[in-house]
């Protein structure tokens, strides 16, 4: 009886050290998120959008010292969001580079018109 009462305390401690670890986070994905904001930073995002392209990189520079501090779970849900934010980013910058494409492109078509007539 008396191993009892002391393997059940021992198993409880190892149990709730086992919950209470992270996994580390991939470094595949901090790359990946560094080279999504690296491609908005290509297209100007910086110019066509400038809000979520910042918060992109605050929200990887913020994640990276949670992985520094060991908090996993949060870093992984700060990679996210920055990884959402690029994507935005570069969304919203290519849809901008092609409305200016576009117009150019009409401009382009009056002038003609115009030299025709």
């Amino acid at each position: 009886m008396k191993r009892l009462t002391l393997l059940v305390p021992a198993l409880l401690a190892m149990l709730m050290l086992g919950c209470a670890t992270q996994d580390p986070v991939s470094e595949s994905v901090v790359a990946q998120t560094e080279a999504r904001i690296e491609q908005a930073r290509s297209l100007n995002a910086d110019r066509h959008s400038p809000v979520a392209f910042r918060d992109a990189q605050t929200h990887l520079e913020t994640a990276k010292k949670a992985i520094a501090n060991k908090e996993f779970d949060q870093a992984r849900a700060l990679l996210e969001r920055s990884m959402a934010d690029a994507d935005l980013a570069v969304a919203t910058s290519q849809a901008k580079k092609s409305q200016q494409a576009a117009n150019e492109l009409e401009e382009n078509l009056r002038a003609l018109e115009a030299e025709i007539r």
